[in-house]
């Protein structure tokens, strides 16, 4: 004789939405997604401003660089300043200040350009360290020849993108100096 198996009776009961495992990943990702966007939007302004300052850097060395040529010509009537392959001869003191001015602007298109007052210069004896002794004027390279050092400073804001962090933080404001030997 065959017995019957207890007929198992199956919960008419329905989950009702929102609950269960898709509920729950759902309010984990609202929970977390602010924090990972923070992460990578942070992540940028840091390659940003690593970038910035990489690129201000080297403006200071465009400028001095340029600086350093230019120096020795201030005023001068050779007849071959600023022909092809002439020298370039800024006429006073004034003109060798925007010509460094453009050189250091020309490096630095991503973040836009400087102004003369963030443009800063200093001249030093031959064998000498730099003095750190920054005027937002040319220095006077009427005292000064082959073998001197001219220094550029330059300055520039910061600012970040991300707008959280960018009430967080201040901008910042970067520096950059590089010293040449005026040939």
């Amino acid at each position: 004789m065959r017995t019957k198996m207890p007929i198992s009776r199956k919960s008419s009961r329905r989950r009702s939405p929102g609950r269960g495992p898709l509920g729950q990943a759902l309010v984990e990702f609202a929970f977390t997604l602010p924090i990972f966007l923070l992460i990578v939007f942070g992540s940028v302004d840091l390659g940003r401003w690593v970038y910035g300052h990489s690129t201000l850097s080297q403006a200071a060395r465009e400028g001095a660089r340029l600086a350093a040529v230019e120096v020795s010509w201030v005023g001068s009537t050779d007849p071959s300043c600023n022909t092809d392959g002439g020298p370039v001869c800024p006429a006073d003191l004034a003109a060798l200040r925007q010509d460094v001015l453009n050189a250091t602007n020309r490096m630095l298109v991503p973040f836009g350009p400087l102004t003369l007052a963030e443009l800063y210069t200093s001249c030093d004896a031959a064998g000498t360290q730099p003095s750190g002794a920054w005027t937002t004027q040319t220095c006077d390279v009427n005292n000064r020849g082959f073998g001197d050092n001219v220094s550029v400073r330059v300055t520039m804001q910061f600012n970040m993108i991300t707008p959280i962090l960018a009430q967080l933080f201040p901008p910042i404001t970067e520096s950059a100096a590089a010293t040449m030997v005026i040939n």
